[in-house]
């Protein structure tokens, strides 16, 4: 009998893991892959170090206007690209699975769960194990249409870029979310002529109007082609037609409509069907001792999300603390990046209730002298607090960070500006925003 036996090692997985080791339970964890989740592996992480390597391109490309004279034009080894991502990734990936071992007892096998007299046990390797509270944190998997089923080769996943070997001259990318739009930008950076069309009548439909607006005239600065209420009605030999009738030839097309959660059923002995695991606000199932956190449970498919459910549920176990929901800050890490926390302006009912400031970047010196003032800043108060802000900016995950805890702390706005703020920076921007935002 293990005190809690863990489904999945990505970001929530893992962070359950490490708050029970602390507090000294008895843990069993079962991983079918690599250890990291989709974070690690094949999401987050890899996709911020091939960015790091584009937004250099960028840099590179405006180099004579700061004074920098290259011999030759820059140039991309994609392969070398893709050897700097596996050898960051494997950094992290080589110490997780042997330190866990020391701790835990770790199975390598994928797991079942199964209901056997009315007991959930574990199943795995044909062994079954037994935990006073079950922690399914089983994650996600890249999303596909009906009309447009990913094939590995012309359709691929988010999963499958890191998989190509040369880069193709023409990309055609489905969604706007963070997946498109990051990949957008870093195929444009590489000298790929890349296409991304958006069903709904906005680019990037979840962040507030102004970051939408903002994101457009990015794209277009960087020559990326953009498609809004628009969807692929037919593809014949690599030539696209959408249904706005624009048509276009492509060599590939990445879908990047989101992902869908992994959620396992139960098995029930002696039954033929399973039973298909509900999931409630407090991330609690059917099953008293049994949880679902992470991207499984679909709430909010970001890792800091995931890594804050796992905290929750875990004193929920321990100390039977209540599970309190939080805004959850979200970045798409482009360039500029896009960040956004709170509220949005077009959540709001009756805008008499709010005051809405907005400051541009180039507001502030820091932005000249980095070569970044493109970009915008917005802020949403009622009664004195910051309700929700929106950033693209150079460093926008840094200020998303400030203002998260502002708005999770209800520090005021006349505490705000009674703070002071290092010059010159980025975060002077919070200051500027508040005092001189119109």
């Amino acid at each position: 009998m293990y005190d809690l036996a863990i489904i999945g090692l990505g970001p929530a997985g893992l962070e359950a893991c490490e708050i029970a080791i602390k507090n000294n339970l008895k843990v069993v964890a079962f991983e079918k892959k690599e250890l990291g989740g989709t974070c690690l592996n094949e999401g987050c992480i890899p996709t911020k170090a091939i960015m790091h390597s584009a937004n250099l391109i960028d840099e590179l490309s405006d180099s004579q206007n700061l004074g920098i004279q290259l011999f030759s034009n820059p140039n991309c080894d994609w392969n070398k690209i893709l050897q700097r991502k596996c050898d960051i990734v494997s950094k992290f990936t080589k110490v997780l699975e042997p330190s866990l071992k020391r701790k835990i007892n770790l199975v390598k096998s994928e797991a079942e769960i199964c209901l056997i007299d009315n007991e959930i046990q574990i199943c795995a390797d044909d062994n079954y194990y037994l935990a006073k509270n079950i922690i399914v944190a089983t994650g996600s998997k890249p999303q596909e249409l009906k009309e447009l089923k990913i094939d590995h080769n012309f359709i691929i996943s988010s999963d499958d870029i890191y998989k190509i070997n040369t880069l193709p001259k023409n990309l055609t990318i489905v969604g706007s979310g963070a997946i498109g739009l990051e990949w957008a930008m870093i195929a444009s950076a590489l000298g790929v002529n890349v296409k991304l069309i958006e069903k709904a009548s906005s680019i990037a439909p979840i962040f507030d109007i102004d970051i939408q607006k903002r994101i457009e005239r990015i794209l277009k600065s960087k020559n990326i082609e953009f498609f809004k209420d628009d969807y692929i009605v037919d593809i014949k030999n690599k030539q696209v037609t959408l249904k706005s009738n624009n048509s276009f030839e492509t060599d590939l097309i990445l879908m990047a409509v989101g992902r869908t959660p992994i959620l396992p059923s139960v098995i029930v002995a002696g039954c033929q069907e399973n039973f298909k695991l509900k999931v409630y606000d407090d991330y609690t199932t059917d099953f008293d001792n049994l949880y679902v956190i992470g991207d499984a449970n679909k709430e909010i498919m970001l890792a800091h999300a995931a890594s804050y459910q796992a905290k929750s549920v875990i004193n929920k176990i321990l100390f039977n603390k209540e599970i309190i929901k939080k805004p959850v800050p979200s970045v798409i890490y482009t360039n500029p990046s896009i960040a956004s926390v709170g509220l949005r302006e077009q959540d709001i009912v009756d805008k008499n209730e709010y005051l809405i400031k907005k400051v541009l970047v180039s507001s502030i010196a820091k932005s000249w002298c980095d070569n970044a003032s493109d970009g915008m800043v917005k802020v949403i108060i009622k009664d004195n607090l910051i309700k929700g802000a929106h950033v693209v900016s150079k460093d926008a995950d840094l200020l998303i960070t400030i203002f998260n805890i502002l708005i999770d702390n209800q520090i005021t706005i006349d505490k705000i500006d009674d703070m002071i703020f290092p010059h010159p920076s980025f975060s002077e921007l919070i200051p500027e925003v508040i005092k001189n935002g119109r």
